[in-house]
């Protein structure tokens, strides 16, 4: 009898074990019209860097606004670069589209305030460039909601860890210059 009882318990502990991040593919949360409109205007921000569409993205952030960026290599963080949200793209005519989708975001709500955060991947021409993640934080001032500031980490060798190939309902799926409805 004892032996069953634990057999029984190691075998309830064993399914509960948390899978690795990237062996499970990630549920998507079900979100209301308020959660929605947030992330309408971080698919806007994505689509217009990606597409290199400089008056699209002013249209989605606050010119106050900035920007954080690190970019990692061999699990080491580098040097944290900040600049104001003027300062982040530059449109060029040579410009080479890319792909920034994400998927499984976590909104915060309160109020006049938000916050998105999300695992991401970047892919050009279809390969997957780096993985991270990104953090949004948004107001909303005149029944709109605008990017205050966003944080995004570039980990190269990350997509793995953070269940890139497991990930379900990426976001935005459509308006990419470089492959639509990729």
């Amino acid at each position: 009898m004892k032996h069953a009882i634990v057999a029984g318990l190691l075998a309830m502990a064993a399914a509960c074990t948390t899978p690795q991040m990237a062996d499970a593919p990630v549920a998507q949360p079900t979100f209301g019209a308020e959660e929605e409109a947030v992330l309408k205007v971080v698919d806007t921000f994505l689509l217009a860097v990606g597409n290199g569409d400089r008056e699209l993205q002013k249209s989605v952030e606050l010119p106050d606004g900035g920007l954080a960026v690190y970019r990692s290599k061999d699990g080491v963080a580098g040097a944290v670069r900040r600049m104001p949200a003027s300062d982040f793209q530059k449109p060029t005519p040579d410009h080479d589209p890319f792909v920034e989708m994400y998927w499984a975001p976590k909104i915060d709500l309160r109020g006049s305030f938000a916050q998105v955060w999300s695992r991401y991947m970047l892919t050009n021409n279809g390969a997957i460039v780096h993985c991270g993640i990104n953090a949004f934080q948004l107001v909303k001032l005149e029944g709109a909601w605008k990017i205050h500031s966003a944080l995004s980490s570039m980990e190269a060798g990350s997509c793995d860890e953070l269940g890139a190939k497991a990930a379900t309902g990426l976001r935005p799926r459509d308006g990419w210059r470089e492959t639509p409805s990729q």
